[in-house]
């Protein structure tokens, strides 16, 4: 093994030793850190036919942040904001300098940030469905220590909300020529929510686009 001042070997680096088929020897290595960090060397074992390399690790601090697996929306209004709001703690013994990311139609705050061992934060998650059926996504969590990236599991069920016309045709009576004629229709929002309404000719974007191309 080559000299380091932190991994040494309890006995001499040159050793030679006979291991007989089937035994085994042992190697003691004395680990002696000065800072809590990470440290990583190599034990170099050389026979007469080959030369194997057993990597040493030791693993310093690190800031674990406590994350759910998963984060499940229920059903909530297309086209509307739905939010929840994450406590989470950094129950490692390192501060977390963190950055979080999802997809559309996620999104979550604070973005990046550091969050300091012991201390606790709040994380709000975001849900905007523009169509209606079931969304899935993910949260990645990535921390500046270089750890396998946190995945929580994001899901919402995206529904209509019960607003709509009082009646589903008009009929005018006759109307002469350069007259005019009225009726009146209501909308009806039977929802707990703020509806924002706007005339259209089509009933999605879709067939907006469709049509505009269609123009073009």
């Amino acid at each position: 093994m080559e000299s380091s001042p932190y991994f040494q070997l309890t006995c001499s680096n040159d050793a030679y030793r006979v291991v007989p088929p089937g035994a085994s020897a042992l190697v003691r290595i004395r680990f002696t850190p000065n800072k809590n960090k990470d440290y990583s060397h190599e034990l170099v074992c050389v026979t007469e036919r080959e030369r194997i390399v057993v990597p040493i690790r030791a693993i310093g601090a690190r800031a674990i942040l406590d994350f759910p697996d998963q984060l499940d929306f229920s059903k909530c209004p297309v086209k509307c904001s739905t939010q929840k709001t994450l406590l989470v703690r950094n129950v490692g013994n390192q501060a977390a300098r963190y950055r979080l990311s999802t997809q559309s139609p996620f999104s979550v705050m604070p973005a990046i940030g550091i969050l300091d061992a012991g201390d606790t934060m709040q994380v709000t998650v975001g849900f905007h469905p523009l169509t209606t059926g079931d969304h899935c996504g993910s949260l990645a969590v990535c921390c500046s220590t270089g750890e396998e990236n946190i995945h929580t599991k994001l899901r919402g069920e995206a529904v209509d909300v019960n607003a709509g016309l009082s009646t589903n045709s008009m009929e005018f009576e006759k109307t002469f020529i350069t007259m005019s004629s009225h009726k009146t229709m209501l909308i009806e929002n039977r929802s707990n929510i703020t509806a924002h309404f706007q005339w259209k000719a089509f009933p999605t974007e879709k067939g907006e686009i469709e049509e505009k191309r269609r123009l073009v």
